[in-house]
């Protein structure tokens, strides 16, 4: 019989965390991004709206690059960043792979090192210009605050 971790059988929870929680869920919520995001404090609210422990590693890797000003290992993230937040290394790699994923940051190949990226907002460029374009080819109506 195989231990469990929760709900999840042990050999699964690993891969399952992976798919679940490596991830930024960004919230778009009208309170906060119609003020517009005049901080890093609150950008990092908005990306990582159900981890606050998350808020603060993705501040604390994004001023460390600005700190550098060049691309950076993550052994150097983790050096940094551990010296300003109390992290367990599993957050901040978890951090950093949302990150990574989502575009905030890049790397051309595994070794490199990796430095800031702006697909991050290309790529919710495009899903707002699809948003628009369907609308416009579905012929919706939109009242006269929308636009």
């Amino acid at each position: 019989m195989s231990k469990k971790v929760g709900r999840i059988p042990r050999e699964e929870y690993y891969r399952e965390r992976q798919r679940r929680w490596v991830w930024v869920f960004p919230k778009i919520d009208r309170r906060l991004t119609s003020k517009k995001i005049v901080d890093l404090d609150t950008f990092c609210q908005v990306i990582f709206p159900h981890s606050v422990k998350k808020q603060g590693v993705a501040k604390a890797i994004i001023d460390a690059f600005i700190e550098s000003n060049r691309p950076l290992y993550l052994r150097d993230l983790r050096r940094i960043v551990s010296g300003k937040l109390k992290v367990s290394s599993q957050t901040l790699s978890d951090t950093y792979k949302a990150m990574l994923r989502s575009g905030l940051l890049e790397k051309k190949y595994r070794n490199d090192p990796t430095y800031l990226s702006v697909q991050f907002s290309r790529r919710l460029r495009d899903i707002a210009d699809y948003w628009e374009n369907y609308l416009a080819a579905k012929k919706v109506v939109l009242n006269a605050g929308s636009k």
